[in-house]
């Protein structure tokens, strides 16, 4: 709706017309409209077009545009805290925005690394006062990213961490990464491994 001139809160419906409708875990893939209430989704399909709009509602013309669900970037090197010349949860959030994602997640790869449920809290926050699309941060799987030391899974999830990773970097220590599964599957944490060796 940004991008249509409207913004995300806008009162009133508005009907977006003459789309592809494309949404795989619907299995759609029609052309057709959106009807958007208050902001909510609250009809789409083929059998909504310029024509079918009652008089009051706004009307649209996606050209043949695709809209799709928001998208999920897995993988967001956003650099708050402590790498803001890189990038700031603001600006990573507008970039989202501006490529349809709707939700990033973001690696614990910060200074300091995001490795206790404070920096959870505090990545969190920073996103609610400066974000534009959802943040989901992911916490260190081990203490600074030094793949010897577990952090405290539990507080981290509690916090809001929605994954485990030691970010670009692998746990070599087998002993470490499976104690870590086996705390990860207790607390219900996926944990995001980077596959690749040191060597």
């Amino acid at each position: 709706m940004v991008s249509a001139g409207l913004s995300p809160g806008h009162i009133g419906t508005v009907c977006y017309v003459n789309a592809r409708l494309f949404d795989p875990g619907q299995d759609l893939d029609v052309k057709g409209g959106i009807r958007v209430t208050n902001g909510i989704i609250n009809s789409l399909g083929p059998k909504i077009t310029a024509k079918s709009r009652p008089a009051n509602e706004q009307i649209v013309d996606c050209k043949g545009r695709l809209l799709l669900p928001g998208l999920v970037d897995m993988r967001v090197f956003a650099g708050e805290p402590g790498f803001e010349y890189k990038e700031t949860l603001a600006t990573a959030t507008e970039s989202a925005a501006a490529g349809g994602v709707t939700t990033i997640i973001t690696m614990p790869n910060t200074d300091p690394v995001i490795d206790d449920a404070a920096l959870v809290d505090f990545v969190l926050r920073r996103a609610r006062d400066t974000g534009i699309v959802r943040v989901a941060p992911m916490a260190a799987l081990t203490k600074g990213l030094a793949g010897q030391e577990m952090t405290e899974f539990g507080l981290l999830r509690e916090a809001g961490a929605v994954a485990v990773t030691d970010g670009i970097q692998s746990v070599a220590n087998a002993r470490v990464l499976r104690r870590a599964m086996a705390y990860a599957r207790d607390f219900g944490l996926p944990i995001v491994q980077h596959v690749e060796d040191a060597d």
